[in-house]
């Protein structure tokens, strides 16, 4: 009967990977490996590997030990099986959920329609079409329904231009749809 193979991990020695069949436990060491294994010893009957990293490199590393290695075996990348679970992130952990792709939608609608609507005004721009008015004095025309503001860049307001006449003067009757409009649904 078969004695069961056991695989003891030294401190500072990570299990890399195990091959399909016959139990053949490879180990990456960390820092010089030279000095690694000076430092654990080798149990009776072990044998260190060297693995390349392709056949460049092990043509380079044949010639640079000569004689004293032999060729052990090859394995190619498809033989060996992951000894622990590899992490996969899903792809959709990294996809805005529902609510901010409408959000994002939305704010796209509504720029879009300000810019048909023929764009907005900065505070600036509508204090001089309004004669020199105090900031305090738009934001009080926007507090009582005779001046429409929506958000803006940087979240700052701004103001639509179809609520202004061409010379600056604001439409008559503004206040009056937007108090005849509180109360109703827009959503609806």
């Amino acid at each position: 009967m078969a004695s069961k193979l056991q695989t003891v991990t030294p401190t500072g020695v990570k299990p890399l990977r195990k091959r399909t069949g016959r139990r053949l436990t490879m180990f990456m060491l960390k820092g010089d490996p030279v000095q690694a294994l000076k430092r654990y010893g080798l149990p009776p009957g072990a044998k260190v590997a060297i693995v390349s990293s392709g056949p460049g490199a092990a043509r380079k590393l044949s010639a640079a030990v000569g004689k004293g290695v032999e060729v052990g075996a090859e394995v190619t990348i498809a033989d060996i099986e992951t000894e622990w679970p590899v992490a996969v992130i899903d792809k959709a952990a990294f996809e805005p959920d529902a609510r901010s792709r409408a959000i994002v939608e939305g704010l796209r609608i509504a720029e879009r329609d300000l810019k048909e609507a023929g764009g907005a005004y900065d505070l600036a721009q509508v204090r001089t079409l309004m004669r020199g008015v105090s900031r305090q004095a738009v934001d009080k025309r926007v507090q009582d329904g005779s001046l429409l503001a929506v958000p803006g860049p940087s979240n700052r307001r701004v103001y639509p231009t179809l609520q202004f006449n061409r010379d600056g003067s604001i439409v008559p009757g503004l206040k009056e749809v937007h108090m005849a409009c509180d109360g109703i649904n827009m959503a609806a």
